[in-house]
């Protein structure tokens, strides 16, 4: 349990100076519905919680860069809680009172020690045949095996369907730390059958992010004990250089600057990441290639997004991070937000992915983001009775109105033309999303109390 103890320990450190607890149960509804953020970079709109979200531990994202195919790394469990416990007793403890479903296809129970119980995260997976409509819900992927802590997926397409190269992580039976595993050719739901481990050492490898330069030649950017460091590959990921630790910008606040994603916006190479502000909270910063094809070159960081951290008197956001980005430029990226009056211990924290479009981009200009031909307006807003919903710049056709829980269920659905009043007074209390069919930038958070 050595392994394991030190990989939920290294997922603690970007959150743990934050970590207050106080008395109440939490109220998730309020506090997701209640999270605000800074949008530095005004190339981008207003970010959105991903409708599939799910009260397990969703981190580690990656979103292939046609916006097609999305990855997470899970747990469904509060993961930051049950560390308590676990330091407590490293090898056998309870992890039942920090359940958070759907389990999504996790071995509870294999283990070598005997435990009447275990956990782990998996690599899971979903997917959308255009990138007009929302993602499917999350399903286990292929890349799932008993007793073994995986996450961190990433790849680059080949084609709609397959992965020219593909890496993730794997810290299980075998080795005392998280290593990079490598693959080629592969579909875009890939098995761990060609997997082999790379730039293995007894750290910490994590959060490794892949490209392609050309025909032979792969550049690799991850977290070696939370510092940032760089590989490259001149024949196909056979052989790796050494790495190199970057020590031009991206470690300035090591070992807080962590998650490096690089994207090309046609012109400049960039490397997006996670680490504090002035102020201590994390944010997600990018920083410009200076010298073309140094990858120790980097430019001074620029604030992308923050989070405002208190949430009313329900919670706060501990931080944002895990950024991945479409081709077009379009960002997804993790809030950790938790409760900060639960008498619960086993019940404080949760991490779900988010959205912030960029303005222009394929993706946004399919759903009438930055065009914006129809707004929709609800009132009142916060509710529990009736509420009317009102479409701006409508057309005279129907337009179908849908709204969703906190979870992304379908719970009711309509048509209208203008304007029409809707009874919600049978609907639990929480927050809830309208918005209208296969348009997700279309949509409205509303609060039913």
């Amino acid at each position: 349990m050595k392994h394991i103890t030190k990989f939920l320990i290294a997922l603690l450190i970007a959150f743990f100076s934050f970590i207050q607890i106080s008395k109440s149960q939490p109220n998730w509804p309020a506090i997701k519905s209640g999270a605000t953020f800074f949008v530095a970079d005004t190339t981008y709109g207003s970010p959105y919680i991903q409708p599939i979200n799910v009260p397990g531990w969703e981190d580690g994202l990656f979103m292939t860069r046609d916006g097609k195919n999305l990855y997470s790394t899970y747990l469904p469990v509060d993961a930051f809680s049950w560390i308590t416990d676990l330091v407590l007793n490293p090898i056998c403890f309870n992890f039942h009172p920090y359940y958070r479903p759907p389990l999504l296809g996790i071995d509870t129970v294999t283990n070598v020690f005997g435990c009447p119980n275990y956990m782990h995260s998996d690599i899971i997976y979903a997917s959308r045949t255009d990138t007009t409509v929302s993602f499917n819900a999350w399903n286990n992927s292929n890349l799932q095996t008993s007793f073994s802590f995986d996450g961190g997926a990433h790849g680059v397409l080949l084609n709609a369907d397959s992965f020219d190269v593909f890496v993730f992580t794997k810290d299980g039976p075998g080795t005392q730390s998280t290593d990079i595993m490598f693959m080629k050719n592969v579909p875009v739901n890939p098995t761990i059958a060609s997997a082999v481990p790379i730039l293995s050492t007894t750290g910490q490898e994590d959060n490794p992010h892949i490209e392609r330069l050309n025909d032979t030649t792969l550049v690799l950017l991850f977290d070696r004990d939370r510092y940032m460091h760089y590989s490259l590959s001149y024949d196909n990921g056979t052989n790796w250089q050494t790495p190199v630790l970057i020590t031009n910008v991206l470690n300035d606040q090591a070992p807080y600057d962590v998650q490096p994603h690089l994207y090309n916006d046609g012109t400049d190479w960039w490397v997006y990441f996670c680490t504090n502000s002035v102020s201590g909270i994390r944010g997600i910063y990018k920083s410009k290639q200076l010298i073309a094809n140094d990858w120790d070159s980097w430019g001074p960081k620029e604030l992308v997004i923050e989070p405002n951290p208190p949430i009313g008197t329900f919670g706060t956001v501990f931080g944002i991070g895990e950024p991945t980005l479409t081709q077009w430029g379009d960002l997804s990226f993790v809030v950790v937000y938790g409760d900060i009056n639960s008498a619960d211990t086993t019940d404080v924290f949760d991490c779900d992915p988010w959205y912030l479009p960029k303005k222009g981009s394929t993706i946004t200009k399919a759903n009438n983001f930055t065009t914006a031909k129809t707004q929709l307006l609800v009132f009142p807003n916060p509710a529990n009775g009736k509420i009317t919903v009102r479409l701006s710049n409508a057309n005279k056709t129907k337009t179908e109105i849908q709204i969703f829980d906190a979870l992304g269920n379908k719970v009711k659905q309509f048509e209208m033309y203008i304007q029409q009043q809707i009874d919600i007074s049978d609907l639990p209390a929480g927050f809830y999303f309208i918005g209208i069919k296969d348009d997700l930038f279309t949509r409205v958070k509303l609060i039913k109390f």
